[in-house]
């Protein structure tokens, strides 16, 4: 019933895409003077992008000592690059195509990297439930991101879900903190599997209005 409802409302409402275009703004905004200092140094927001991805690498460090307060500030530094990067991009007006390119595959490489962590955690605890539901997480993670680029290639618009990447990543931060990181791998494979039906059925539901 609960997969069901939130189906049914994977239509992009106008005021959630409204607060994400001004919470941009905000963030533009009040990284305004960084970004300045950073063009100023001549800093590209690919080199920025890259520098997440590199920073994300100590996350399955800190995993592997159970260092869970410490996996969460990286996983959190290496969000805030990947901020800082469009921000920097939309604000020195460097924006194009393939820095939208490159800054979406390192996403992916860092989402990699981070259910590395867990990959690794779990082996080496011996937990094969707990591993087979890490990759189980991976490949649904991979699937948000996969359906939206799939659907926008088709020329459809899905940027719907209740879980994009930001959401993914904040949730587990969380469990980092809190030192209970398979209880929030499970919920954001949850919530990654809802996220995943929703973008179908945006698709199902606007294929037919497209001609190809």
């Amino acid at each position: 019933m609960l997969v069901l409802i939130f189906v049914s409302r994977s239509r992009p409402i106008p005021s959630p895409v409204l607060f994400l275009a001004r919470l941009k703004k905000w963030i533009d905004s009040g990284l305004k003077p960084l970004c300045r200092l950073l063009l100023f140094l001549h800093i590209h927001p690919n080199l920025v992008t890259l520098t997440g991805a590199l920073v994300t690498v100590m996350v399955p460090v800190s995993m592997f000592y159970e260092r869970w307060f410490a996996a969460g500030c990286w996983l959190l530094f290496a969000g805030f690059f990947d901020i800082l990067d469009g921000s920097l991009a939309r604000n020195g007006a460097l924006s194009g195509r393939f820095g939208a390119f490159f800054d979406s595959s390192l996403d992916r490489v860092s989402e990699a990297i981070v259910f590395a962590g867990f990959l690794l955690y779990y082996e080496n605890h011996q937990e094969p439930w707990n591993l087979l539901l890490a990759f189980s997480v991976c490949i649904l993670s991979f699937m948000v991101s996969y359906t939206r680029a799939r659907a926008e290639g088709l020329g459809i618009d899905c940027e719907v879900g209740i879980l994009p990447r930001p959401g993914r990543v904040i949730l587990l931060a969380v469990g980092f903190f809190t030192a209970q990181p398979t209880f929030f791998l499970g919920l954001v494979g949850l919530l990654s599997f809802i996220t995943v039906l929703q973008r179908i059925h945006r698709v199902w539901s606007e294929a037919p209005k497209k001609k190809m």
